[in-house]
């Protein structure tokens, strides 16, 4: 066992992790580790677990020690005293013992004069820690321990720096011993180092700087002056003569640059294997572009003795146009030591001869800020030993041979290291969810994050009042503001550069609530052209105004929206506003309901109001639908939300009742009842009986999904009278039949009987005879569940011909497919095959993909059944892979657990186990409980092949509990559990099979 307090409480046993149990298990181990070989007694321990100890509080001890004991393994001890409790551990099973152990060797290396050596010691033992000591466990010994072992961590440091430096490790050396100096500013010893390696690297001004940092940071946390040895070095370094110090136009490299390691080493890479390089650094404004191109420029600069060269060519500077060529020119040749009296005064000599004088030279040049492509050709150098790094907020593709480096936002990890940084890493790790916060509210641009940490680091707030200020936009844009540097500010320039109708654009999309959008979205948003639209879009990506996550989608970040919308509120006036949005959510709603039409045909309960008709994408099939519903389902709901939110109330209601139909068969219930409520409350307050009824419709399924049926036939019940009261008996219809479904779930078959006979009769009396043979379908399913397999087929047969007659292909394949099913059910597994391939024919000639599925994954039941395994395994794999392409989620369930039934058959049972997980976990978070049933039988059949007795009885109880009462699934677990060698519908295979079971023979249609 190897124990790790170095970071959080960590054990691990032959390299795996060990668990130990709840907080106080953890405490008391901590607090034994601190103390090994030592007896920590009774009274301490209760101390250190309790700040109002409970009477019980020694027997609680015991517990824990008792959990405890249980992970520790034989090699150590946990030995009961009389008065407390010691741990005897093996020697380097403790991690802190190990560090201290190696830094004992570095120090007896230098002593043998074996410095390199040291130097391996040391990072070795630094490699250990894993984050503050001891990470969530806090008491006074574990404070103070972790304070001590922090101080020895410290010292390590800094003697791993001071022995780098005498073997002569500068540079490399230089980007962590600033870090460590901002992390640690009241640090002498550190600043110290920092400040011989910028010397020994030539930055003799820079070493200077540092100091002077150094003195003001003491000066005004503790009221004091550098100590000797700062100041003795100080006065060293002034001493030397100035001709000794290399100047260097470069900014300072800032010391808490964080992250983009694999952008800075790939740059490094890339120019140090090229003779000529041009390195483009493209991104949104506040992105860090700058740091990184001055970052890499001082770990080259070594690299280039003849020159390095920095010039702001001031492209998005505020009240300044760009720089021009020829004044860019004279900035150039003056760093490279061209008096200025030699420079020529026309652009393009000083051209010719900026080109003469780099032509023989090794030089980097920073163009910083670039407005263009035009603005920086001039100043490219040409020459075999110059490298270019330019930087802009536009695309510089034109820029022949440029190396694109494109910056997004820093990862979550290195935002976070960012702001800790700044900010300071003590007040930053007592709140480690809030600071995960506010870098996410900073969206994790490195310039909010640094305004923000800063305007923390001067007040007494804590994290979570700093992420509290952030939430709210208009408090945000005071956060991100310091002096005369705003965010706001820094993205708005890029805006100014656009022309008018770019920039109306722009602000108008600020006001799209969701999180992503096409071209489509945008034009009707603005009332243009999708083309227009689409050539001010990909205008705005180029200037890293709009990011593009996917070829067609394009985001705002989340300050670029706040910037936007603030622009927006001051050109255009309220009502402006609220046409854009008209349009847009008229785009969505017209969205919803075109491409839904496919999705439940026949089932159009009204058109929607529309005052701003769009033009759609184009589509060509059901998949096109479906992909277009996919991609934008998202953004619906929260126009839903919005409209639900402010008054909007038409879209309100209609748009979720548009979408229902496509949440319900991709499986997404999460937040749909709040929206169905926001739907009946929107149709209320607009006195809208229509709406209302559909409301409580979509109510009722979701109260459905959850299992609380009481209240789900209450909801339908009052939709259903809404619909007789407006004299819509075909909306009638179909509360019915959601009536029948629902009592079918709650287990009340016979109840359901009554609801679906009335639909039927409803439906004959409107002359509706799709809804007639739906509902007939309906009837059939409750016949089978009730084992009257002869009045289903009858029921089934007519459908059959009603929708022959009436050339209705869609009707036909939902009732061969029914069919294939009760024939299985009768143990008729050649008549279940021309069924069920039929239906698998006609789906495809239709395109009527949700047959076709739920088709083949019944057809692979029937092949497995028949023995027929390698033809079950293939139309199970296609059948599996056509409902995950059109998100059909309960056929992906019924696909996955008949594939994993035939799996099971051939013998691969490890595969067939991890396809019932997968089952059971979509039917637990789409709430369908009949297929989640049916994945607990597939578990119980692979626990009771392993002889797990009991867990496979604990699977097949579960499912009994799932299905309905009364249901004939349920014959499945039941003859397990009342018969070891039963054998029943999941577990067959081969001709002789003859099956008494039912599946569920639910209406696709």
């Amino acid at each position: 066992m190897e124990y790790g307090i170095l970071g959080p409480l960590e054990l691990r046993s032959a390299g795996r992790s060990v668990a130990l149990g709840g907080e106080r298990q953890q405490k008391l181990l901590a607090l034994l580790l601190l103390n090994t070989g030592a007896v920590v007694t009774f009274d301490r321990l209760i101390d250190e677990l309790w700040d109002d100890p409970p009477q019980t509080a020694r027997r609680q001890v015991c517990n824990a020690a008792a959990a405890v004991r249980r992970v520790v393994p034989p090699d150590g001890r946990l030995i009961t005293s009389t008065h407390g409790y010691r741990l005897d551990l093996p020697d380097g099973c403790l991690d802190a013992d190990v560090f201290r152990a190696r830094l004992r060797d570095a120090e007896a290396a230098v002593s043998r004069g074996k410095p390199a050596q040291a130097v391996e010691l040391l990072q070795a033992a630094l490699d250990l820690w894993r984050g503050p000591v001891l990470t969530g466990l806090c008491s006074a010994s574990i404070d103070a321990a972790g304070q001590g072992l922090r101080e020895e961590r410290l010292q390590a440091v800094e003697r791993l720096a001071a022995l780098r430096l005498e073997l002569g490790e500068v540079t490399s050396l230089l980007g962590q011993l600033a870090g460590q100096v901002a992390e640690h500013p009241l640090r002498e010893s550190l600043r110290a180092t920092l400040m011989r390696a910028l010397d020994r690297a030539g930055r003799r001004g820079d070493a200077l700087t540092v100091f002077e940092e150094g003195r003001r940071a003491l000066a005004e946390e503790l009221g004091a002056d550098p100590g000797p040895e700062l100041q003795r070095l100080h006065a060293e370094l002034l001493r030397v003569a100035p001709a000794v110090v290399r100047r260097s136009p470069l900014p300072f490299d800032i010391p808490d640059f964080t992250g983009r390691e694999s952008e800075v080493d790939w740059l490094v890479a890339a120019i140090e294997t090229r003779s000529q390089t041009i390195v483009a650094i493209e991104g949104m404004g506040g992105i860090g572009k700058t740091a990184l191109a001055v970052h890499v420029a001082h770990r080259l600069e070594d690299r280039f003795p003849d020159g390095r060269c920095y010039v702001d060519l001031r492209g998005f500077t505020a009240g300044t146009p760009p720089m021009s060529a020829g004044a860019a020119l004279e900035l150039l040749l003056r760093q490279i030591g061209v008096p200025a009296e030699e420079i020529p005064v026309d652009p393009d000599a000083r051209r010719d001869l900026w080109l003469t004088e780099v032509s023989q030279r090794r030089v980097l040049v920073v163009l910083d800020n670039a407005a263009g492509a035009n603005q920086v050709r001039p100043l490219l150098p040409g020459a075999p030993g110059a490298v270019v790094i330019v930087v802009s907020r536009c695309h510089l593709m034109s820029i022949e041979g440029a190396i694109p480096v494109s910056l997004d936002v820093l990862p979550a990890a290195d935002a976070i290291a960012l702001f800790r940084r700044v900010a300071g890493p003590g007040r930053a790790d007592a709140e480690p969810a809030a600071v995960a916060d506010v870098v996410s509210l900073c969206g994790r641009l490195p310039l909010a994050i640094r305004i923000a940490a800063s305007r923390f680091c001067r007040r007494p707030w804590t994290v979570a009042h700093l992420a509290d200020q952030l939430r709210d936009r208009q408090r945000r844009a005071r956060a991100f503001t310091a002096n005369d540097l705003s965010v706001a500010g820094v993205l708005a320039l890029s805006y100014h550069h656009l022309a008018p109708d770019r920039q109306n654009l722009f602000r108008l999309l600020s006001l799209v609530p969701g999180a992503d959008f096409d071209a489509h979205a945008a034009a009707a948003m603005a009332g243009v052209p999708e083309y227009d639209a689409q050539d001010v879009l990909e205008e705005l990506v180029e200037c890293n105004l709009l990011m593009q996550r996917t070829s067609d989608r394009y985001c705002l970040h989340d300050l670029v929206r706040d910037c936007a919308r603030d622009l927006a509120d001051a050109a255009e006036s309220p009502s402006e506003l609220d046409t854009a949005r008209h349009r847009l959510f008229d785009y969505y709603l017209h969205l919803a309901d075109v491409r839904g039409r496919r999705i439940l045909p026949g089932r159009r309960d009204f058109s929607p109001d529309l005052r701003w008709p769009p033009s759609l994408p184009p589509s060509e099939s059901e998949e096109d639908d479906i992909r277009q519903l996919r991609a934008e389902y998202k953004n619906m709901v929260a126009v839903a939300d919005y409209a639900s939110a402010h008054g909007w109330h038409v879209h309100a209601w209609q748009l979720p009742c548009l979408l229902m139909p496509y949440l319900a068969r991709a499986g997404l219930r999460s937040g749909v009842l709040e929206l169905s409520r926001n739907a009946l409350a929107a149709a209320q307050a607009l006195g809208d009986r229509c709406g209302e009824s559909m409301a409580l419709k979509n109510i009722a399924f979701a109260l459905r999904e959850a299992g609380r049926h009481g209240e789900v036939l209450e909801f339908l019940a009052e939709s259903i009278a809404i619909s007789r009261e407006l004299g819509d008996l075909p909306a009638a219809v179909g509360g019915l039949r959601d009536l029948g479904a629902s009592q079918v779930q709650a287990g009340m078959l016979d109840a359901a009987a009554v609801s679906f006979a009335e639909a039927v009769a409803l439906a004959r009396s409107i002359n509706d005879q799709r809804a007639e043979v739906n509902s007939t379908i309906d009837l059939g399913f409750v016949d089978c569940n009730l084992g009257r397999y002869g009045e289903a087929d009858a029921r089934f047969r007519n459908a059959l011909s009603m929708h022959q007659v009436a050339g209705y292909v869609g009707g036909e394949v939902v009732v061969l497919i029914n069919i294939g099913w009760l024939a299985q059910l009768r143990g008729r597994d050649a008549e279940a095959v021309v069924a069920l391939e039929r239906a698998v024919r006609l789906s495809r000639e239709i395109g009527m993909s949700r047959g076709e599925g739920i088709s083949l994954a019944w057809l692979g039941v029937t092949y497995r059944r028949l023995g027929r395994l390698a033809d079950a395994v293939a139309v199970g794999r296609e059948a599996l892979e056509s409902a995950r392409r059109m998100d059909l989620r309960e056929p992906e369930g019924d696909a996955l657990n008949g594939l994993a039934e035939t799996y099971l058959a051939g013998g691969r049972v490890r595969e067939a186990e991890e396809m019932w997980r997968a089952a059971e976990e979509l039917a637990r978070a789409g709430a369908l409980p009949m297929v989640r049933a049916r994945a607990y039988e597939g578990l119980a059949h692979v626990a009771a092949g392993r002889g797990e007795v009991e867990w496979a009885r604990t699977h097949w109880e579960r499912a009994v509990e799932l299905y309905p009462d009364g249901a004939v699934d349920a014959e499945n677990p039941l003859a397990h559990l009342g018969d070891a060698d039963a054998r029943c519908m999941r577990c067959v295979c081969g001709p002789e099979s003859r099956l008494t079971v039912l599946r569920e023979v639910a209406s696709v249609g």
